[in-house]
């Protein structure tokens, strides 16, 4: 005799909704948190260097929150809320703002080269400074002979200068790597744009340098 089997009205009833624990809505919170204060100091940098250097501060304002925003967003991904990444948020900053002043007046302040070898200092201990000073000369070298032999026609005193504090800041292993990935960089992007120009014309180095140097940070 077959057994007769009856569906049930309810097959299958719904899944409770999961509340997250409290750990990881205290890390969605903190990640929130770290985005948003970025997105506002990213947004105040802009305007003031907007207004300093006569931009559109619009224009200006979107482009230092969504490259600052970018970058965070990756730092947490990488480091989570530590050291590194409050470091590394700072070093992003100042490298935006040089890239800035750069293109703007094919300068960069003194200042934002000292800030940044002040960043460097975040999470380190007072025996590193020797190998760190060490790692600023050793990166600055291949620079600095450039600048000397093509008198300041392809690097300027503001390029050494910053690639030193980056040096001073990231180490000799990941200096080095940066160098490299932003003057190979900086050499692509300028054929490239030259060959669409009639007259040579100088070019910004540094948001190269800065393109490199922050990726040689995530090494």
């Amino acid at each position: 005799m077959k057994s007769i089997m009856i569906n049930p009205i309810f097959p299958t009833l719904p899944q409770p909704v999961q509340i997250p624990d409290t750990e990881t809505v205290l890390i969605i919170l903190m990640y929130t948190v770290f985005l948003a204060l970025t997105a506002m100091i990213a947004f105040l940098v802009s305007q003031y260097a907007a207004g300093h250097f006569k931009g559109n501060k619009k224009k200006t304002a979107f482009t230092f929150i969504g490259i600052s925003v970018c970058a965070v967003a990756v730092l947490l991904c990488f480091f989570g809320c530590a050291v590194s990444a409050v470091q590394g948020i700072l070093f992003c900053l100042l490298l935006v703002y040089s890239s800035y002043s750069d293109i703007k007046t094919r300068e960069s302040d003194d200042c934002l080269a000292v800030m940044i070898a002040l960043t460097a200092f975040i999470g380190r201990e007072v025996t590193e400074i020797p190998m760190m000073l060490l790692s600023a000369v050793l990166i600055t070298i291949p620079m600095f002979l450039v600048l000397i032999i093509c008198k300041g026609k392809t690097v300027g005193g503001a390029d050494v200068k910053l690639t030193a504090a980056c040096g001073f800041l990231l180490g000799i292993s990941r200096g080095t790597v940066g160098l490299m990935a932003g003057l190979l960089i900086g050499v692509i992007a300028n054929l490239i744009i030259q060959t669409k120009k009639e007259k040579q014309e100088g070019f910004p180095l540094i948001p190269y340098l800065a393109v490199g140097f922050m990726a040689a940070y995530f090494l």
